[in-house]
Parts: C-alpha cells; sequence; structure tokens
C-alpha cells in the first residue's frame, strides 16, 4: 500500500508564513490600546464602583448643585467681558439687571474705581442671591484687591496694614448680611467659602485654624440641613478636611474621623458619575482630590488608583504635571510630600482654589 503524501510537503494558506511587519504592527497596535482602555476600565471599577458611597436614585442636577453649567459658564464670560458701547451688539443688553450690575462693577474695578465697583457688585448681587456666578465674581473680585493691597504693603515694609473701608472685613460681612437676609445654600457656600478666603490670605495658625473651622461648620449646616448631596458644600467641606496639617491638633480632630475628607469628596465624585455633570477637568480634579484625600486616611493603593483615573480623565498639561509628581512619592515620605503639594495649592493667589468657576469650565 503507498503511503499517503505528507501534509508538509507544501505550504498551504492555513499554514503560510505571516505577511510581514505592518500587519504584525497594527495587531500589536491594536493589543496595546486594548491594554491601556481595560486597565482604565479595571481601576475605574475596582475603585469607583467599590469605594464610592451610594447615591439616591431620585436626586436632581439641581438638587446637586450641577445644574445649568454651560448656562454659568456663558453668564461668567459675559460677566468678566468689557460692556460694549452701542445697542445691538452690545452685550449688556442680554444681561439681567442683577448680571448688569455685577459686570458694570468688574468694569469699574478695572478702572481703578474701587468703591462704586463693590458698591455695583454688591447690589446685583441682592437682586439675585442665589447666583453662584454672581457671588462668586464678587468674592474673586475682593480677593484680588486684598491680595495686592497686601503685596503692597510688604513691598513698601508696612508694619500692620490697614485694609482701606470698602476692603475692610470683606466680603464676609457682606454675605453675613445677605445670609441673615435671604438663607439659603447658596449664600451659606459662599459666606463658608469667605472664611477659606481670609486663611488662604492670612495663613498663619492662629487666623487658618478658626477660619477652617467656622468654614466646615457652615458648611455642614448646609450639608444637613436639608442638601445633603449639594456637591459645592460637599467638595468644600472635604477640601477643608483635606488641608488641615496632618501632624497638628486641630480643635476639630479629636471628632472628625480620619477618612472625613475621602467622605465628602467621594461623594461628590458618585454624585457626578451618576447624574453625568461636569467638564472632564473637574471629573478630573475631583479624583486628584480624593487620591490625596485616601493618602490622609492611609490607604495608598487606593489613592494611586484614583490618581490613575484622573490621568485618563484630562489631559491638560498642568493636572498631568500634578500626577506625576504623586506618582514619584514613596510611600515612606508620601504623607510629607502630599502636605507640601497641598501648601503650594493654598499659597496660589492669583488663581485661588475658592474659585468656583472650576465648577462650570
Amino acid at each position: 500500500m503507498t503511503d499517503a503524501p505528507s501534509d508538509t510537503t507544501a505550504p498551504t494558506k492555513a499554514n503560510a508564513p505571516a505577511q510581514g511587519p505592518p500587519r504584525s504592527r497594527k495587531v500589536l497596535w491594536i493589543i496595546a490600546l486594548l491594554l491601556i482602555v481595560g486597565t482604565a476600565v479595571l481601576a475605574w471599577f475596582r475603585v469607583g464602583m467599590l469605594d464610592l458611597p451610594t447615591v439616591p436614585g431620585g436626586l436632581t442636577l439641581e438638587a446637586a448643585g450641577l445644574a445649568n453649567l454651560e448656562q454659568m459658564k456663558q453668564l461668567n464670560a459675559l460677566i468678566w467681558s468689557a460692556p460694549q458701547s452701542g445697542s445691538g451688539s452690545s452685550n449688556t443688553a442680554v444681561l439681567p439687571e442683577a448680571a448688569r450690575l455685577v459686570q458694570s462693577g468688574v468694569a469699574a474695578c478695572r478702572r481703578g474705581d474701587t468703591r462704586a465697583a463693590l458698591d455695583d457688585m454688591r447690589r446685583g448681587i441682592r437682586l439675585d442671591p442665589n447666583n453662584l456666578v454672581l457671588a462668586n465674581a464678587y468674592r474673586m473680585v475682593v480677593f484680588g484687591l486684598r491680595r495686592d493691597f497686601l503685596a503692597a504693603s510688604r513691598r513698601a515694609l508696612t508694619v500692620a496694614p490697614k485694609f482701606p473701608p470698602e476692603l475692610e472685613g470683606q466680603p464676609i460681612a457682606f454675605f453675613e448680611e445677605l445670609d441673615r437676609q435671604h438663607a439659603s445654600r447658596e449664600t451659606k457656600l459662599h459666606l463658608a467659602l469667605s472664611w477659606v478666603d481670609e486663611m488662604l490670605l492670612f495663613p498663619a495658625l492662629e487666623i487658618k485654624a478658626p477660619a477652617s473651622v467656622e468654614a466646615v461648620d457652615l458648611l455642614t449646616q448646609v450639608i444637613e440641613k436639608g442638601h445633603p448631596a449639594y456637591v459645592p458644600a460637599l467638595f468644600a467641606r472635604g477640601l477643608n478636611h483635606l488641608h488641615r496639617p496632618a501632624r497638628l491638633v486641630w480643635p476639630e480632630s479629636a471628632k472628625t474621623p480620619k477618612d472625613a475628607a475621602a467622605r465628602d469628596i467621594g461623594r461628590c465624585v458618585a454624585i457626578g458619575r451618576r447624574l453625568g455633570a461636569g467638564s472632564p477637568r473637574l471629573q478630573a480634579t475631583l479624583a486628584v482630590s480624593l487620591g490625596d484625600a485616601y493618602v490622609k486616611a492611609g490607604r495608598l493603593n487606593v489613592a494611586r488608583s484614583w490618581w490613575q483615573i484622573a490621568q485618563n480623565l484630562c489631559r491638560d498639561e498642568d493636572l498631568q504635571t500634578a500626577i506625576r509628581r504623586r506618582y514619584a512619592w514613596q510611600n515612606e515620605d508620601i504623607l510629607d510630600r502630599l502636605e507640601d503639594e497641598l501648601d503650594r495649592g493654598r499659597s496660589e493667589l492669583d488663581h485661588p482654589m475658592t474659585d468656583l468657576a472650576l465648577m462650570w469650565n
């Protein structure tokens, strides 16, 4: 009987050699892309799904303080733009009276007419006291004026600088009055942020500690008295806990849980994910802050997972640089390095951390 011919005597399509490098490179790129996406998804689900708090099913954007972010962005741009003369092309014509007064105040401030500027802005805010954009503009204008006054006083070697009357006690005094006359979550939020503005300008511990305590008390009133999912207050309170020095005894340290910052910021992240709200930059900023909060809580692996999530959410170079710095921290000195990083953030007075424009930009 004759042997059957061998399968190996001639190549067929099935066992022919691969078709050269281009196809191999394409396959490798696909595999690499799948690995990157898979790693990001794994990190998101492993940490995001397991560690984030539950969000009520009926929660709305309005209840979370995340409604109308695009309109807020547009209003903010108009307020900070210069009013145009004439009728048809005027950007003033599209503004309601409250916003027009605030815009007028910003313009007067640029001309150097500080007293008139602040009067106009306060009049506008009283007409629409719950408008976060208008009140934020007032706080940022006052913050800039006070910052510049203190810088000029240091250059002049003034021992005990005294603010001019229009800046004395501001913006705290105005928001205390506004909250008495029109108490709301928004007015109380800005009053709390005004106390944080104070501690940014005066970082000495004897000012910083009581200012932080006052801010947290006000924010807790908002959260625990009807607005448990109000993201601006949750994030502000979480940042207050995060920025308290880990190695110093603060007035509230005995009753504040070690993971207080992670709880509040984690709730912000969970709400943002549930509602699909916020720009990639806002989402990444929250994720970085949550990672930092987990460092304070002693959960370093979870912290690094959140930094990885932030890195994949937003490609802005400043955020990427901040995350790369965090990746370089070693476990034995990670808390001290984080404290240094937070100190750097508080000292950034050209763009203070209390600027709510982060929400809508």
